[in-house]
């Protein structure tokens, strides 16, 4: 048997102006008024040609000539052996503008190494339109509806191996949707500050000599590791002994690109109580990437520089956290939580020793 047509608007248009052509021809009208309407009804028919071979009715405007008909649902019909079903418009062209007809989205929240592309991550934190949090495993399932606003800490605040990353987006009319970030693994940090002759300072071997009044400005490095980082960044700390009366250092300048900012909570003091500290913030390092930037030592015009005013610099990363004070909203990148805690177990110091 033939494959059934869907009967529209066109293909009636057409049947008529035959339909009147040929009535016209065999009617006992007269003569003008049978011309007339052979001329309606070849007009009609020649247009209804026209449109379907230029490819339908939208080319020209006239969308409603691709509809099919309405009302007859479920008859059928053959003409000349043909099966002729009368259908209405689709489903999904009947639904209202911006209506969903999907009830239910299968949600998968999917991390992977960004520079591995093996799975990262061992669960994420999730919440559907400001409902409490729930975790689900890498790369399994959740299901939310169309609407939906999802907001997503990757990684969850418990992974020490992955730094975090906060997202949020409107679930699509779709029955599934696979949710995809690329987390960066937690690494080392290697921190170089060479002396003005341009030589490694170490704690054993060599180190910077400051005199009263000196100031001195010298190259540092921060190196990160092959295919890990610190994709948030992070703040440097300085100590020194820039108290008191007999403190030997005025000020410690440290520059990699950021800018002065407040000490965190959870730095402790080394040097005693003629300690001074400032904190300054470091742009993210990514895999085996080398910034360059200086440290500024200002040495006290009174007392001399000794052994005991090594300048001691720290580092600490920036993550993502759940902030248990704002309704357990996704909070950072920042080095502690609301609790003073430190959000991301990681410290590299280096001593930039003086005599």
């Amino acid at each position: 048997m033939a494959e059934p047509i869907t009967v529209t608007w066109a293909m009636v248009l057409l049947l008529i102006g035959f339909v009147v052509t040929i009535y016209a021809q065999v009617s006992k009208m007269n003569a003008q008024s049978r011309k007339t309407w052979t001329w309606v009804g070849l007009g009609t028919a020649g247009a209804m040609v026209v449109i379907m071979v230029m490819g339908g009715g939208a080319s020209l405007g006239l969308p409603f000539l691709d509809q099919p008909l309405t009302g007859g649902e479920g008859k059928v019909g053959t003409i000349g052996g043909t099966q002729i079903i009368y259908t209405a418009t689709p489903a999904q062209q009947q639904t209202p503008s911006g209506v969903c007809a999907v009830e239910d989205t299968t949600v998968t929240l999917s991390s992977t190494d960004k520079y591995t592309s093996v799975a990262a991550g061992t669960t994420h934190r999730y919440r559907v339109n400001n409902n409490p949090a729930l975790t689900v495993a890498n790369a399994g399932t959740f299901t939310a509806s169309p609407g939906d606003v999802i907001n997503i800490l990757w990684g969850n605040e418990t992974d020490g191996s992955y730094y975090g990353e906060v997202s949020s987006l409107t679930i699509p009319c779709v029955g599934t949707k696979t949710l995809t970030t690329e987390l960066v693994q937690n690494g080392t940090l290697t921190i170089e500050v060479f002396n003005e002759e341009g030589n490694l300072i170490t704690t054993t071997g060599e180190n910077e000599t400051l005199g009263v009044g000196d100031v001195v400005t010298l190259e540092a490095k921060l190196k990160g590791q092959y295919q890990r980082g610190f994709p948030n960044g992070g703040v440097m700390v300085v100590e020194f002994n820039g108290t008191g009366s007999t403190s030997e250092v005025d000020d410690v300048v440290v520059d990699f690109g950021g800018s002065a900012v407040a000490v965190p909570s959870i730095y402790s003091i080394t040097l005693g109580t003629e300690s001074r500290t400032k904190a300054y913030s470091i742009p993210a390092i990514m895999s085996n990437q080398i910034i360059t930037g200086s440290i500024v030592i200002d040495a006290d015009d009174t007392n001399n520089p000794s052994d005991g005013s090594d300048v001691i610099l720290t580092f600490y990363p920036k993550d993502y956290f759940v902030n248990g004070d704002n309704q357990g909203s996704f909070d950072g990148p920042a080095i502690v939580d609301e609790d003073d805690a430190q959000t991301f177990l990681h410290a590299t110091a280096f001593t930039v020793s003086i005599d």
